[in-house]
């Protein structure tokens, strides 16, 4: 059975892949901060099948806690196949109202621990001959939207590290792909470290605040679109680079993944497989 490491899976997407991988007939390592106060259907299906699903405490910033996660993987089933780094964190607030240590918190969340997760997934993946990583960014990725220059930042961040991945893991038989969501009904909004606008940015803020919590109470709480996502990234022989999963609320969208196309092609040039 393959094996995966999934983080972030306290709610949201997080726990749908859980659950998910585990009836596509993965075997979960399944991590969050604190599973003591996992979800109720995880926390139950890793005692009804504790051969399919455990449940790992990950704090993603912590080098410690990424270390032993990834070491109890290799322990306990003896490979990884494939790595979701899902776990992520929002804020809003304008760019001159960011502290530098509000910047580094979410870099460290959105970019660096999932790279360092990678850097310890590799060597086992490249060992066991092959594996898949999956990257979940965001439709932000691509935005320059005023008051999330730091959320757009780190996941325009992960997004680069992701292709440049790719390219550079091919010839191990590991590819890098990201799984790239639309607007969600998720508990990230409720975890932002948000920012309150000074004066020079209020009435803007205020603007912009009153659109996107009226953008985020349409947006859909059912995230299938985004595990469908997860799979097809996870199985497809030859995956795309980017999976784009309830993005057609962003109109802008598919011409940048259209313009963004012809990378791929020079990737492939690049390994030799084109």
């Amino acid at each position: 059975m393959p094996v995966a490491l999934i983080t972030g899976c306290s709610s949201g997407f997080g726990e749908a892949m859980a659950l998910a991988f585990v009836e596509r007939g993965y075997q979960v390592v399944a991590t969050m901060r604190k599973p003591d106060n996992a979800p109720a259907r995880l926390k139950a299906l890793a005692v009804q099948r504790p051969s399919d699903i455990v449940l790992v405490p990950l704090d993603v910033t912590d080098a410690e806690m990424r270390r032993t996660a990834t070491a109890f993987v290799v322990e306990r089933f003896g490979r990884l196949d494939l790595l979701i780094n899902n776990a992520g964190v929002g804020a809003r607030g304008a760019v001159e109202d960011t502290p530098d240590a509000q910047w580094r918190a979410m870099f460290d969340t959105n970019l660096f621990g999932p790279l360092e997760l990678v850097r310890l997934a590799l060597p086992i993946m490249r060992a066991q001959g092959g594996g898949r990583i999956i990257n979940v960014t965001s439709v932000a990725a691509f935005m320059k939207t005023p008051f999330m220059g730091a959320y757009c930042a780190s996941k325009h961040a992960l997004d680069t590290a992701t292709a440049a991945l790719d390219i550079e893991t091919r010839s191990y038989g590991v590819r890098v792909v990201s799984v790239m969501p639309g607007p969600f009904k998720t508990a990230l909004p409720q975890k932002s470290l948000d920012r309150a606008a000074s004066a020079p940015y209020a009435a803007a803020a205020g603007h912009f605040n009153a659109n996107f919590d009226g953008l985020e109470s349409k947006a859909p709480e059912d995230v299938t679109p985004v595990i469908e996502a997860a799979l097809a990234a996870a199985s497809d022989p030859d995956p795309q680079l980017r999976y784009a999963a309830g993005a057609d609320v962003v109109p802008i969208l598919p011409p940048i993944l259209a313009a963004l196309a012809p990378m791929e092609t020079i990737g492939l040039r690049l390994t030799g497989q084109a």
